[in-house]
C-alpha cells in the first residue's frame, strides 16, 4: 500500500506549522524531507516526486487579480494603440523600427595630416587641385581647416 496521501497530508500539516510561525519554513521542508526518507516515499516513488509533493504543498497561494485591477488594465490597454488590439480584435501594429543613426563622417587622420602639410606649403593652386583630388574629404576638412 502507497503511503503517499498521508506523505501529503504530513506536508499540508507542515505548511500549517509553518504559516502559523511555529516552524521556519526550511525547518518544515527539512523536517518533510526526512519524514519522506524514514517512511521509505523516497525510494517508492523517487526524489523528484517527492520535491514535486513538497513543492505543491509549500507554494504560494495562486492569487487571482481583484476585477478592479482587471479593469483599469483594460483601460490603460485600450487607450495605447500598441495594446488596444488585445481587446479590440485589431491586428497588432507592427513593430517600430529606429533608424540607425549615420554618424558624421570624418576623414582619417592621416589625411588630414596631409590637409595641413599641403595647407603649409602655401601655395593656393597646389592645394585647390590637392582639395579636388579629396572631394569626399574636402567639405569636412574646411570645417576643420574653420574650427582652428
Amino acid at each position: 500500500m502507497s503511503s503517499v496521501p498521508e506523505f501529503e497530508e504530513l506536508c499540508r500539516d507542515y505548511v500549517g506549522w509553518w504559516q502559523g510561525g511555529i516552524l521556519e519554513k526550511a525547518a518544515a521542508v527539512d523536517c518533510v524531507q526526512h519524514h519522506a526518507e524514514l517512511w521509505s516515499i523516497v525510494a517508492e516513488i523517487g526524489q523528484d516526486e517527492v520535491q514535486a509533493i513538497m513543492s505543491a504543498a509549500f507554494a504560494p497561494p495562486q492569487e487571482r487579480p481583484s476585477e478592479y485591477a482587471s479593469q483599469l488594465l483594460m483601460q490603460w490597454e485600450l487607450a495605447d494603440p500598441r495594446d488596444r488590439w488585445r481587446w479590440t480584435g485589431e491586428l497588432p501594429p507592427a513593430p517600430e523600427v529606429m533608424p540607425i543613426a549615420k554618424p558624421a563622417y570624418r576623414p582619417a587622420q592621416s589625411t588630414v595630416d596631409a590637409f595641413h602639410f599641403v595647407l603649409r606649403a602655401g601655395d593656393p593652386e597646389r592645394l585647390a587641385t590637392w582639395l579636388r583630388n579629396h572631394p569626399d574629404d574636402a567639405p569636412a576638412l574646411l570645417e576643420i581647416l574653420e574650427a582652428a
